[in-house]
């Protein structure tokens, strides 16, 4: 049974393994140098999830830093290719 899980939700999600990058990826991942690498790996850690500095007056404040690490790693394997 949980083979069968296992197949059925691979399969569902197959078709989205070639997908584009859209709508705020663009700014999250595309334009946030915490992600491309051009900035140290530790800023991820006082930079908020769009890569501005989190103590700035235009932060939104959502800090997700282990997320950032995440794309970077993707990033680095893949490139801008999700």
């Amino acid at each position: 049974f949980m083979l069968f899980v296992g197949v059925v939700g691979c399969a569902v999600f197959l078709n989205s393994l070639d997908g584009e990058l859209i709508f705020d990826d663009v700014h999250a991942v595309v334009r946030n140098r915490d992600v491309v690498g051009s900035e140290s790996l530790w800023n991820a850690f006082s930079n908020d999830y769009w890569g501005e500095p989190i103590a700035s007056n235009s932060s939104h404040k959502s800090y997700r830093p282990l997320t950032i690490l995440s794309f970077r790693l993707n990033h680095a394997a893949h490139g801008l290719k999700p």
